[in-house]
């Protein structure tokens, strides 16, 4: 079996990642979607398990995505998802807290984004692969606000997801302004994630680098976006049945708020949220070109 460090890049590898790309209606969003496709193919088979919802999708090429599937695929460790890579609208509308616009009003379309997932994408993905919704092999992830997105829609429906990965997400989310009476208890997922349920099978990854920026509101030492993702941790922690399996937390020591920290910490979640065993019935039969065609969302 072929580790991940035993392959070079440019070398032939038995597997392949199919990409296709869709532009779909959203009557949530009144705006064309684009969406991008990645299937790992064996040969002539579709081999994709599993579904990942990507934000920030336009990305992609950055994040060296495709690439990182073909390796993975390759080693025979995990099992690969289907990714679904949505493109992003104005990111500062649409992403945030779904129904809790920050203190500048931003995030105020957040939960109309969150219905096109839910409402909208979700169900003919299920359809057009003949794939039963099933949480526990469903994940949502993101880098920066998209990471913020991921978690906020994740835990508010546990019916569709039970794995989140989020990449120097924009935990910051507040209520009031730094020159406004701010405190810790302002920011909004926290005091969101308070009040929800966490189902037992839930799984997150939660990641930030020491370079991510540089500041630092209570003058501890710690930038914010660590100190943000620390909290975040200790929450979830607390609120998790199974964290000590369920919850990952990944510092990356000189990582930056950019893609080429980020493409390396994509692989190790997925990793984290694929790694075999894993159940052979949950599985995605892919989309042949012919459905390709068709899926639009009307």
């Amino acid at each position: 079996m072929l580790n991940e460090s035993d392959i070079i890049d440019n070398q032939e590898l038995p597997v392949k990642v199919k990409t296709d790309r869709l532009l779909i209606w959203s009557s949530w969003l009144q705006r064309q979607v684009t969406v991008d496709i990645l299937q790992v193919k064996k040969g002539k088979q579709l081999i994709s398990k599993g579904l990942l919802i990507i934000n920030d999708g336009q990305d992609l090429k950055e994040l060296e995505l495709a690439l990182s599937l073909k390796k993975l695929a390759a080693t025979g460790t995990i099992a690969v998802p289907l990714v679904i890579a949505v493109h992003a609208g104005i990111r500062k509308v649409e992403y945030g807290v779904a129904g809790i616009p920050d203190y500048m009003g931003r995030g105020a379309g957040a939960s109309h984004y969150e219905r096109f997932i839910i409402d909208e994408l979700l169900p003919h993905i299920y359809a057009v692969t003949n794939t039963p919704p099933n949480p526990r092999y469903t994940a949502i992830a993101g880098c920066s606000l998209g990471g913020l997105s991921a978690l906020d829609i994740a835990t508010s429906n546990p019916a569709h997801f039970g794995i989140a990965g989020v990449l120097s997400g924009s935990l910051w989310w507040r209520s009031k302004g730094y020159n406004h009476g701010y405190t810790e208890s302002d920011r909004i997922l926290f005091n969101k994630i308070k009040t929800l349920q966490i189902p037992s099978y839930f799984k997150c990854w939660l990641m930030a680098g020491t370079d991510d920026e540089t500041c630092d509101r209570n003058g501890n030492g710690v930038i914010d976006a660590v100190d943000d993702t620390l909290d975040m941790y200790d929450l979830l922690r607390s609120k998790m049945k199974n964290a000590g399996l369920n919850l990952q937390l990944q510092i990356v020591n000189g990582g930056t708020h950019h893609q080429s920290t980020w493409k390396k910490s994509y692989v190790d979640f997925i990793k984290f949220a694929f790694t075999l065993p894993y159940n052979p019935l949950q599985k995605t039969s892919g989309i042949s070109n012919q459905i390709l065609k068709k899926l639009r969302i009307q």
